[in-house]
């Protein structure tokens, strides 16, 4: 008797992971409170490396610390959601329990955008992933942004960010037409994962407060990078 062993291996789609959270308002507050405390002692001292068209702020300083290593109880809440999110998302690309996806070092900084404020479309790459962690989306009191697209995360597909037409006016329409660019809410309490290689940016905060996230890039054993894990720049788990 012919048996079959299927195993899925894709090898080229984008895996995501979206991890929403209910009940976070409390953190939330809890987490502006921490990083806006925290950008004015980073900025006093200020060591920036411009990136995503930002050349200054907690976004340009992202060399100079990591809020996974901050000391208080709401980033320790913070700290057990990145890592079981992190599990999760490993399971969409292999064993979590492999030694090769184990965690070798995390980069963690801090977004805050402020109106008209934006991120220009760049990536993560080298990192083996990245996510983002909206803390608040910008608009007063948590209400849904007024402005179409204000501080939206706009992730573009792997290959097909230059893409401007499709439909009848290209002729037979592509099945991707429709999620070349995907543009996502800043809605608090959703941590978003993603392959570090994935472009992005971020739409300008067109509302009246500041728009706060946490982004991280993620190494793995894997990956034998010739970075030293360690300083202040970095976040490693202990067995």
């Amino acid at each position: 008797m012919i048996e079959q062993s299927i195993v899925p291996e894709p090898l080229w789609p984008t895996p995501t992971l979206r991890i929403r959270h209910a009940n976070c308002d409390e953190l939330n507050l809890g987490l502006r409170r921490i990083i806006l405390q925290k950008e004015g002692e980073i900025l006093a001292a200020a060591k920036p490396t411009p990136v995503a068209g930002v050349e200054a702020g907690l976004t340009a300083n992202w060399l100079e610390y990591n809020v996974l290593n901050w000391d208080y109880p709401e980033i320790a809440v913070f700290r057990k959601m990145v890592l079981s999110g992190l599990r999760e998302y490993f399971k969409l690309v292999g064993n979590p329990d492999d030694p090769g996806l184990a965690i070798a070092g995390v980069s963690c900084w801090a977004n805050v955008l402020r109106h008209g404020e934006y991120l220009a479309v760049h990536h993560h790459d080298p990192g083996f992933v990245s996510a983002h962690y909206t803390v608040h989306g910008g608009s007063e009191k948590g209400a849904e942004a007024h402005n179409l697209e204000s501080g939206h995360t706009i992730y573009f597909r792997p290959g097909f960010m230059d893409r401007s037409h499709g439909g009848a006016q290209a002729g037979p329409t592509s099945p991707w037409d429709t999620d070349w660019r995907i543009s996502v809410r800043p809605t608090p309490g959703t941590l978003y994962f993603f392959p570090s290689y994935v472009r992005h940016e971020v739409r300008p905060n067109l509302e009246g407060a500041e728009r706060i996230s946490i982004a991280m890039d993620v190494y793995v054993k894997r990956q034998n990078s010739f970075i030293h894990f360690g300083g202040r720049r970095w976040f490693v788990p202990r067995p």
